[in-house]
This record gives structure tokens, C-alpha cells and sequence, in this order.
């Protein structure tokens, strides 16, 4: 087992890599948190004042590793919408009020990770939590639109009075700001999509900012269309809680109660699953603890309200922009805060020169990467059953408010759930059920959504360790604590299967996706997992993580088979191979570099048997990655099990591909006769010996006609893809089955 990099004063030993991660993360928080605190109704220095003490604070309390914490895009609605309501509608009056909220929210989220309350957060449906994401997307977008043309509009307490006086904005465009922020906007779009590594060298947000102020100094800004900062931040540039107006105003106790609620529940929500998203991508595969999250939240948000901060979550693209700067340990975002507040005291003229249409551009583009198509498009391909809850959620959301919305997403994922488990009313109406036994079996369905589903535990000895057997009946959103708390409760390194008997007739898309992830838990760990019974159940989509029902009534009409699937059946059937066509959930059986990133992983079109001789699997896999977990890529991958068992671990790369995630490897420089192509990288275990001697002429040879080749060796198990291609034509696949016969030519002593 590689040593992963820990927190606290051992951290301190990656001081290296966590202090140019630091410089980076800072570079873009800085806009970022100046745009959060406008989109929030708060002065612009609020956010870099959060930003700060989050990174004063997490690195000393812990809960995660690489996640970089501060004010958060998906609070900002949230925030507006409680600094409206307790304000009357003006923001200054609202402000300090907030901020007794905000502080009140942080002592909550301390209790409640007292009472270890962070598990709860999967009784939340997942469709309903990204459609609460989505629409604070679109709410963002739409309450940037007049910053973005330089229109001044009156701040509204509902997104439908937001949308109504859109159009008022019209009249009051200013054709240099809305350059500003057309040509700003159209910059974090095209940097961002770009694949080009200079032109990412510098971070968009802060390459937003930078160009804006230049542009502003062209066209001889109004301070009216810049960013407003205090001339001094310790006289005047800090608001402090109002705690006695709040004490000595009794009518406002409801209000005040009701943004506590509203916050704790999104932040409490967002953060966890920003937290879980973190970890699929952190190279070191550790995992966070939610509940000592929740408590360093806490403490960060009442700290941070008394110096007149905002309320502080995990953000996902500064932890990205993290993970890909080498950070290592939360010292990073220790080292973001301290450059943040050497920013803040010593260029604080020079942010005062930010064009609000510039923030504008960059804050649509974080709420489009909330709401966009793919979103929509992904949730459809789960089932038709999400992207009804998703759209109902969504607009709820934006035609009440977020609390409101996200309850009445909850409550048609509950009436959806009992109509599907529902007979239709159409056996009243015949004669088989009447109408007293149709209302009981609702009751009994409603019951059954929030009752324990597990059956029964049976402890048993498997390989010298216990083994348990658990039998299980519906699983889904709301009844998923039950199992979560019987399975963190098992000894460390027991084995588990899971077996859905005939009495659970419904598996939901939350409920698959929380099996799918303690599968990938298992696997990390080495523990021993299976999972029966899914084969009786009818899955609604090909999605794997699509929900299930077990119903004898169904029929089930063979699905047509595409172009691809009849190609790649025909070549399983010329290699003698097995060809599955279903959409199956992968897991790093093999701990693969490779497959330690990204989320949402799946294959289809299976070949696995022997052939070349070779036990081989082949497949098309797809895979979501961060900071876009909406968007696919694909890859036609090959994992043999290579006869010359001992071979070297190693690593070839096209380029710097997944450098961040080759964190217990080491480069090794290939020379002479071996020397690589000058486009590939070679790598090996950091404790291991050097195994350059694999680099026979005919496998460089090789990288050399093919060009884009990934391949990697674990535990004499190969895994190889094209980083170029997405789906390889049955040409391509031959020589992936090439280059496994080279490699194993080679690690067996058939080539020099």
C-alpha cells in the first residue's frame, strides 16, 4: 500500500508541492471569490475576507485533504434571497442581519456534526440535489445579465420578478461594457474548452480579470461599472454581525430562523457532495470525513461572519485547479489564504479596477457549468423517471424559492416512487382490488419507502476473515441510512454481500448509485464484495446506475442492437470471445491508474475469454471527469492478464497525461537503444526497480506508428487505450492486441 500525504503537521513535509498549488488556487480565487460576494449582494471584499479564513481554519480542523474551501457560486442565491428578506428589500439594512444568520448556521452544522449527522445527506434524492444545482445555475446566469451590458436593475426577492424586468435592461445597455463582458464571456468559454497547454497556463478567471482592467483603463471606466473595495480594510471595510438589533427585533426571529434553515440545509448538502465529487479525483484515493467537514464548517462560518464574511463550503473548481497544481494536503489551502491577504492589503487599488462585467462573464460561466444541456441530457439517459423529478425540482426552484423547491423535488420523488410501486387504478375499476385495499396498499408502499431494508445478517468466515451476508428489500433514498449505518459499522476489512431478495421490488437511481459507490469502497480497500439478486430485476434505462423494478408483469422485448454492438459482436465472435452488449458499472479491480480518476464509470460491449494467448477484456468504458461531470469520454480500452506474470509494474504515457495521478511513481529517463519517442513518458514505482528493460525496439517502435498510446502494467495486468481516439474501429483494436502481444513477448524474455 502506497504511504498517502496526511494532514496536520506531517503535511508539512509537502510544504513544496501545497505552496505552488497555494499561488495557483489563489490566482483564481481572487476573482472568483470578489464575484461570489457580488452575486450575493454583499461588498466585494467579503468574499476574499471567507476565502481567507477558510484557509486559516480547515487546515488545522480537517474532515478532507485536497478540497479548497471558501465562499461557494451555488450559496450566492441563497444568500441574496435572506439578505432581501431580512433587509425589507434593502441589501445594507439585510447585510448585518445575514451575518447573525450566517453565524447562527455555523453553530448548527457544530451540533449537528456532534450528533453525526453528515450520513444523512443521502436521504436527499441524487436527481433532486443536482437539479437544485442546475437551477441555481440558471439563477445565477439571469441575475448577471445587466451586470454583464453595464444595466443598472433594482434587486428582486423572486426569480420570476428577476426574469420579468429583464427586458427593462435593454434600454440602459452601455456598448463599452457590454464588450467588456460579451468579450470576457466568450474568453471563459473558449480557455476553458481549449486543449491548447500554453494557453491554459494562466488561469481564465484571473486572465478575465486582468484583460477587464486593462480594458477599463481603455475606455475610461466609471467607478459605477468597477468593483467597489474600502480604502482601508481594518476602518470601515469590515461589517460585524447585528446580534443586538436581531435580540431587540422579535419579529424578526422567524426570518432569521428561516435562512438558518435554508442555509444549513444547501450548504450542509453542496458540501458533502462536493467533498465525495473531490475524492474521486484525488490521486491519492483518499476519503473525506463528512461529519469533521461539517464541524470545520461550522467553525468557519461563525468565524467568518463575525469578521463580516460570507458563509464558506468546498468549491470544486478551485479544488480541481488544486488536484492539478500538485496540492497535496489542505497546507494549500493554507497558502491561498496567505497570498489572498497579502493581495488584499497590497493590490487592493488594482482589484478596485475590476470591471463588474468582467465578474459578470466569469460568473455566468460558473452557473453554466451548474445547468448546462449536458446536465439535462445525462439525468435523461438515467430514466425518464429523473428528468421528471429534475424538471420539477428545477422549477419549483426558480418560481418559489431554494427551500421551498427542494422540498416539493423530494415530495414528487416520493410520489413517483409510489407510482410506480402502485398498481394502476384501472384494478379498482375491474374488480381485483377495492378501493379500501388500493388506499392500504399506498399506505403500505409509503411505509415501506422509509422502513429498514434490511432483512437479515448472517456472519460468516471467508478466506480467514468474517464475511457477512446481508439480505435486503427495496433500497432507496429514504431508506438508505439504515443500510449506511449497518455497513460503517462493520469491522474494518470484512467482506460483504449484498443480496436483494424477491421482496424488494424497487432498487432507485439513488439507491444504485450509493451500491456502486460502496463497491468502489470495497475494492479501494481490498475487502471481498458481491452483489446478487440485481439479475431479477427489470433495469429502466441502460444506464447502470438507472433505477430497477422487480415486476413479473413487465415485458421485456429485445432491444435492436446499433451499428457498433453488431460490429463488435461480429469480432468477438472471429476472436472466439465472449460478447456482452449491457451497460455495466467498472471498478478498479486492478487499482489502474488510469481508472482512479474520473466518475460515473461504465462499459459496454464487453469481448472477454483467451485469445493470442492471453486471458483478455476488452471494452468500450466512458467515464465523467471534474470539474464537467456531465460530459462523457470514451475510450475502447484492453486489460489482458499477460502470461509473463513478472513483469514490472510501469507506466507509459502520451505526453504529461495524468501526471497529478502518478503521485507514487517516479520518471525514468529512457536512453540509448530504449530511448522513447520524445511525445511518451515513462514511469515507475518510486520503491521499485527499474524496468526499462521492457522497452524492447519493437514496443518503441510501436509508440512511435501509434501515437497517443496509454499503457500501464499492474500486477501483470495490462491496461491500454488510444488517448486520441474515443471508439476504435475493429483496425485499432488489432493493434491494441499487438502491442499485448509485444509487451508480453517482452516481459517474457521473447524479445531483446
Amino acid at each position: 500500500m502506497r504511504e498517502s500525504p496526511q494532514n496536520g503537521l506531517k503535511g508539512l513535509k509537502h510544504w513544496r508541492y501545497d505552496l505552488l498549488a497555494g499561488i495557483q488556487v489563489a490566482l483564481v480565487s481572487l476573482p472568483l471569490s470578489l464575484g461570489i460576494a457580488i452575486a450575493s449582494g454583499a461588498p466585494p471584499v467579503t468574499g476574499l475576507i471567507s476565502a481567507i479564513i477558510a484557509g486559516f481554519i480547515f487546515p488545522f480542523l480537517g474532515g478532507a485533504y485536497v478540497t479548497i474551501s471558501g465562499p461557494a457560486a451555488g450559496l450566492a442565491p441563497a444568500l441574496l434571497s435572506g439578505m432581501l428578506l431580512l433587509g425589507g428589500g434593502d441589501l445594507a439594512v439585510g447585510y448585518p442581519l445575514l451575518l447573525v444568520a450566517i453565524c447562527l448556521t455555523g453553530l448548527v452544522q457544530i451540533v449537528l456534526a456532534f450528533f453525526k449527522t453528515g450520513r444523512y445527506a443521502i436521504f436527499l434524492p441524487v436527481t433532486v440535489v443536482e437539479a437544485m444545482l442546475a437551477a441555481i445555475g440558471l439563477m445565477i446566469i439571469i441575475k448577471q445579465i445587466p451586470s454583464l451590458m453595464g444595466a443598472v436593475s433594482p434587486t428582486s426577492q423572486s426569480m420570476l420578478e428577476t426574469i420579468s424586468k429583464l427586458p427593462l435592461a435593454l434600454p440602459q445597455l452601455e456598448w463599452s461594457i457590454f464588450f467588456i463582458g460579451g468579450l470576457s464571456l466568450f474568453l471563459m468559454f473558449y480557455l476553458n474548452a481549449s486543449r491548447h497547454e500554453w494557453m491554459r497556463k494562466v488561469p481564465p478567471p484571473l486572465f478575465v480579470a486582468c484583460l477587464g482592467i486593462g480594458l477599463g483603463y481603455l475606455f475610461s471606466l466609471d467607478t459605477k461599472f468597477l468593483i467597489t473595495m474600502p480604502e482601508n480594510l481594518l476602518e470601515g471595510g469590515i461589517t460585524f454581525p447585528a446580534f443586538d438589533e436581531v435580540l431587540s427585533r422579535p419579529e424578526l426571529w422567524w426570518s432569521i430562523l428561516l435562512v438558518v434553515i435554508t442555509l444549513t440545509l444547501i450548504d450542509g448538502v453542496e458540501s458533502l457532495a462536493t467533498i465525495k465529487a473531490v475524492d474521486k479525483i484525488d490521486p491519492f484515493q483518499r476519503k473525506s470525513d463528512a461529519n469533521i467537514t461539517l464541524r470545520t464548517m461550522g467553525v468557519s462560518n461563525s468565524l467568518s461572519s463575525i469578521f463580516g464574511g460570507l458563509t464558506i463550503i468546498p468549491g470544486g473548481v478551485k479544488s480541481r485547479v488544486n488536484i492539478d497544481a500538485g496540492g497535496r494536503t489542505l497546507w494549500a489551502n493554507f497558502y491561498n489564504a496567505v497570498f489572498l491577504l497579502i493581495f488584499l492589503f497590497v493590490a487592493i487599488d488594482i482589484i478596485a479596477r475590476i470591471p463588474l462585467a468582467a465578474i459578470a462573464a466569469i460568473l455566468i460561466y460558473v452557473g453554466w457549468k451548474l445547468c448546462e444541456y449536458k446536465v439535462f441530457t445525462k439525468t435523461y439517459a438515467i430514466g425518464r423517471d429523473q428528468i421528471v423529478i429534475f424538471v420539477i425540482t428545477v422549477l419549483a426552484i426558480l418560481s418559489t424559492d431554494l427551500l421551498l423547491g427542494i422540498l416539493i423535488g423530494v415530495a414528487a420523488e416520493v410520489l413517483m416512487l409510489l407510482y410506480l410501486l402502485t398498481p394502476s387504478f384501472r384494478v379498482v375499476l375491474n374488480g381485483r382490488l377495492s378501493l379500501g385495499q388500493s388506499f392500504s396498499l399506498v399506505w403500505q408502499n409509503l411505509r415501506g419507502l422509509f422502513c429498514d431494508p434490511v432483512i437479515s445478517v448472517v456472519q460468516k468466515e471467508s478466506e480467514g476473515r468474517p464475511h457477512y451476508e446481508i439480505a435486503l428489500s427495496s433500497i432507496v433514498c429514504f431508506n438508505l441510512i439504515h443500510l449506511d449505518k449497518l455497513l460503517a459499522n462493520l469491522p474494518l476489512g470484512a467482506g460483504v454481500t449484498l443480496v436483494v431478495t424477491e421482496s424488494g421490488r424497487i432498487i432507485d437511481h439513488t439507491g444504485m448509485e450509493y451500491l456502486h459507490q460502496f463497491q468502489d469502497e470495497c475494492m479501494r480497500d481490498k475487502r471481498k464484495f458481491e452483489l446478487q439478486g440485481l439479475e431479477n430485476f427489470f433495469q429502466f434505462t441502460n444506464h447502470s446506475l438507472s433505477a430497477r423494478m422487480q415486476d413479473v408483469m413487465q415485458i421485456r422485448e429485445e432491444a435492436k442492437h446499433s451499428e457498433r454492438e453488431v460490429e463488435m459482436e461480429k469480432l468477438a465472435q472471429q476472436w472466439g470471445m465472449k460478447w456482452e452488449p449491457g451497460t455495466f458499472s467498472i471498478h478498479n479491480e486492478h487499482d489502474f491508474v488510469y481508472l482512479r480518476r474520473g466518475s460515473d464509470k461504465q462499459e459496454t460491449n464487453v469481448m472477454s475469454g483467451v485469445s493470442h494467448g492471453c486471458e483478455i477484456r476488452l471494452a468500450d468504458y466512458s467515464h465523467t471527469a471534474a470539474p464537467d461531470y456531465y460530459t462523457k469520454h470514451w475510450h475502447t480500452i484492453i486489460t489482458p492478464r499477460l502470461s509473463a506474470s513478472t513483469i514490472s509494474d510501469f507506466v507509459i504515457t502520451p505526453g504529461y497525461y495524468l501526471r497529478r495521478y502518478l503521485a507514487d511513481y517516479r520518471e525514468v529517463e529512457s536512453v540509448g537503444a530504449n530511448k522513447l519517442p520524445d511525445n511518451y513518458r515513462f514511469y515507475a514505482k518510486k520503491e521499485g526497480g527499474d524496468p526499462s528493460a521492457y522497452l524492447s525496439s519493437e514496443l518503441i517502435e510501436f509508440l512511435r506508428n501509434h501515437e497517443g498510446i496509454y499503457l500501464e502494467v499492474q500486477n501483470g495486468v495490462m491496461l491500454s487505450f488510444n488517448r486520441n481516439r474515443d471508439l476504435l474501429s475493429t483496425e485499432e483494436i488489432a493493434s491494441l492486441l499487438t502491442l499485448m502481444e509485444i509487451v508480453n513477448a517482452t516481459g517474457s524474455g521473447k524479445l531483446d
